[in-house]
């Protein structure tokens, strides 16, 4: 993996650049000036780093109280909460040898999204990860969320057209890779979306796939590099026949 460094400051994916110091802590400030204190708020927002420390234990925090049984993911108290305790915060990473943006990370609640950039600072893949999910799992899996893990739930690729359209680099093209800790897979391609006949096929992988490679430890507070790694799977590790879910009634 690339030699990378790290900072607090958000990226903005809608105008493709890195949002300074001061506009990252007025975002913050502004998000949750009805959530927190004034004295508490300003003191957090005093810079970045500050703020990212305060938020990541928030999270943990956050985490620990769902699975003490305290609320249940995906229940009205779980949105409850996130407004009550949950904090975002984005790290940024840079490739140190040409000062290159890579990719950020927002992390919130029991969530994490992953947003890698190209040499145009678009987003053109993406990581979700979950330290819950809403669908039953086995006690093994579940033992995993309940120590703190993340599973990546969701991989998609976004494709653009090779000029921008009206000022405008939207996708024309979209893949998406969904998957839950007992292996099952489902795929979503989706072609020219922009000329508004777009083409959507979604496939179902017929056995359970390897997903081993969708565990991530949650960081420790300054230790990204696990994190943000591109590459998870090894070659043909997510190799499965696949089904068109729309020709299958059994």
């Amino acid at each position: 993996m690339r030699k990378l460094s790290y900072i607090y400051q958000n990226w903005s994916r809608e105008y493709y650049k890195l949002k300074s110091e001061e506009d990252t802590c007025w975002y913050y400030r502004n998000f949750y000036k009805s959530d927190m204190p004034k004295k508490v708020l300003a003191e957090k927002t005093v810079d970045v780093e500050t703020w990212a420390k305060y938020a990541y234990g928030m999270n943990r925090e956050f985490m620990n109280s769902m699975w003490a049984g305290e609320f249940s993911f995906c229940s009205k108290e779980f949105n409850e909460k996130v407004d009550a305790i949950a904090r975002a915060f984005n790290v940024t990473a840079f490739i140190d040898i040409i000062d290159q943006p890579y990719a950020y990370i927002r992390f919130g609640g029991a969530f994490a999204t992953l947003f890698f950039l190209d040499e145009y600072k678009r987003v053109y893949m993406q990581y979700t990860f979950q330290n819950a999910v809403s669908f039953d799992t086995s006690e093994l899996n579940k033992e995993r969320f309940k120590r703190g893990d993340l599973f990546l739930v969701e991989l998609e690729i976004f494709k653009y057209p090779e000029e921008m359209i009206d000022g405008d680099w939207k996708n024309k093209d979209y893949i998406s890779y969904a998957f839950n800790p007992d292996g099952y897979l489902e795929v979503t391609k989706m072609y020219d979306i922009r000329s508004g006949n777009g083409i959507e096929e979604k496939y179902v992988a017929e056995s359970p796939v390897n997903v081993e490679s969708n565990w991530e430890p949650y960081p420790t507070f300054g230790d990204w590099d696990s994190i943000f790694r591109m590459k998870r799977w090894a070659e043909g590790e997510l190799a499965a026949g696949f089904k068109n879910p729309m020709d299958y009634t059994k």
